[in-house]
């Protein structure tokens, strides 16, 4: 069977996992966790064969899912 490459997932378990680590107020910029996103483990090689802003966007979703983060200006990001 195929092994499922979800980028939504991937980021969203991405950010579940980096958060743990994360102090209370620390920022990142979207830019910062995506980098962050292409050398960790939950990267695929899949994704960056995806549209140019693919993985931004992912990243986005998964801030905002996680529901631990809070947007400080566009693009940047603090954990509550």
């Amino acid at each position: 069977m195929a092994e499922k490459n979800s980028l939504n997932e991937e980021t969203l378990n991405f950010i579940i996992d980096f958060e743990k680590e994360v102090p209370y107020g620390k920022q990142y910029s979207n830019k910062e966790l995506v980098e962050l996103f292409r050398k960790s483990t939950f990267h695929k090689l899949i994704f960056d064969t995806y549209i140019k802003n693919a993985i931004n966007k992912s990243i986005w979703y998964a801030v905002k899912r996680s529901g631990k983060w809070a947007l400080i200006k566009k693009g940047i990001y603090t954990k509550e």
